[in-house]
């Protein structure tokens, strides 16, 4: 196996340190780098110590073709890409990539030293590797990772919770429940995607037709009349940031038309229930949310029951997923979102969040949409869906806490932030884990 070491300290065009590790591991697999393994993020202090701000480290291990002098070429190019100037010694830097070891080969080069001549003292190389392989032995020590991390100084290493993707909602509508009007018009969708990017957001989901409880169907070509610009706008610049565009609707005829256009998953809100939907998806390889939903918007929150909320929901949201397979359309594609707020009461919404394990336990990421919706304003004071943004946070990190993969959001930066503190606070430090 190849590892690869990844750290930064200074912001990047793509945000905080953290953040610039995402995007960079989604550039090498871009460049046919397999990624088959990554660690937790740690949060170390500057080897050796200074006054420059704390490290973003991780450890991936991949596999490639290339040779390790021709890696390591690929590796200073995503450098460059990410805003990486090279200067002195241990100075700050935007992206630091380094090869840690390649397979069990041992290379001594002007330009490159396999395994990495200094790994044995540095704890922020030796923690993120012990996560992915702590047995790795050193080909010329014969020592594992797991026993040069015991001897290492791994004060001040702490790791941190992993967070959920962020998938950053661009509703062009003029009556969503939340924001209604406000992007209704393709220019002003389109500056609200590019800032939602710039925010954090990792998916953008474009909305044509409002679900909410009590809204009329929208005709399909109404409804790509809104969208179709704004995926059109956006998708290239997503791509070349390593984000994914979302298109949520429930119309097979505006998938076709939004992978076309550059669309990189759907989000149906019902689970594909329509077979011309399922051959669409069947027939492309963008990956696919099923939500449930009791009922239909217009009618769903008119006295939502279930024997077992929970149990109801994973039961068809398994069904969904079954049928999707049967159709033609590969597992590994599949997401689940229990649809809060879809036929549901607060109680019903607050016991599925909550149960959002038992959901991964299905063996498919799950995405969780609290934001801005009137649960909110049930378990505090209610109000216009625009001040539940405390709410929508907290409802975020409760998501993050129980696994949640990725969480749908209409405040990103807000959100970001706040996983960003909940996910060092509540992470590990390895001074501590070995008192």
């Amino acid at each position: 196996m190849i590892f690869i070491a990844l750290g930064a300290n200074l912001p990047s065009s793509e945000g905080a340190p953290r953040e610039t590790l995402r995007r960079a591991v989604s550039a090498l697999a871009a460049r046919g780098v397999k990624i088959r393994a990554r660690s937790r993020l740690y949060l170390t202090e500057p080897v050796p110590r200074s006054r420059q701000p704390w490290y973003t480290n991780q450890i991936i291990a991949v596999e490639t073709a290339l040779a390790p002098e021709d890696l390591l070429r690929l590796l200073l190019d995503v450098e460059k890409q990410f805003g990486r100037e090279r200067s002195e010694r241990n100075a700050s830097r935007t992206l630091d990539l380094d090869l840690v070891a390649y397979g069990q080969e041992e290379i001594a080069t002007p330009e490159l030293t396999l395994p990495h001549p200094r790994m044995a003292e540095r704890a922020f190389v030796l923690a993120p590797l012990a996560d992915i392989a702590p047995d790795w032995r050193h080909p010329a020590t014969g020592r594992t990772v797991r026993a040069m991390l015991a001897e290492a100084d791994t004060s001040n290493v702490r790791a941190l919770r992993a967070v959920p993707l962020l998938m950053g909602v661009v509703n062009v509508t003029p009556d969503s429940f939340s924001d209604g009007g406000h992007f209704s018009t393709a220019d002003r969708a389109i500056a609200h995607a590019l800032a939602l990017m710039n925010d954090g957001a990792d998916i953008l989901d474009i909305g044509g037709e409002s679900t909410r409880p009590g809204s009329e169907p929208v005709d399909p070509d109404a409804e790509w009349a809104r969208i179709g610009p704004v995926i059109e706008a956006v998708a290239g610049e997503a791509r070349q940031r390593h984000r994914l565009v979302s298109v949520d609707t429930r119309h097979a005829r505006t998938m076709a038309r939004a992978i076309a256009a550059g669309a990189t998953m759907i989000n149906d809100i019902t689970a594909l229930a329509d077979p011309e939907s399922r051959r669409v998806l069947a027939g492309s390889d963008v990956p696919v949310i099923l939500m449930h939903m009791q009922g239909e918007p217009r009618s769903m929150q008119i006295n939502p029951v279930y024997d077992d909320v929970v149990e109801d929901v994973s039961d068809e949201l398994r069904r969904d997923c079954d049928r999707a397979v049967e159709s033609g359309i590969d597992a590994s594609r599949l997401w689940l979102d229990p649809g809060l707020g879809f036929g549901k009461t607060l109680e019903h919404n607050l016991a599925l969040l909550d149960a959002t394990p038992r959901l991964r336990a299905l063996g498919y990421p799950v995405l969780i949409g609290a934001s801005r919706k009137s649960l909110i304003g049930r378990v505090d004071r209610d109000g216009p869906a625009a001040g539940r943004i405390g709410g929508s946070v907290a409802a975020a990190i409760a998501a993050a806490a129980r696994g949640a993969d990725a969480v749908r959001v209409h405040d990103v930066a807000e959100t970001r932030q706040a996983l960003a503190v909940w996910s060092a606070v509540e992470g590990e430090s390895l001074s501590d884990a070995g008192r």
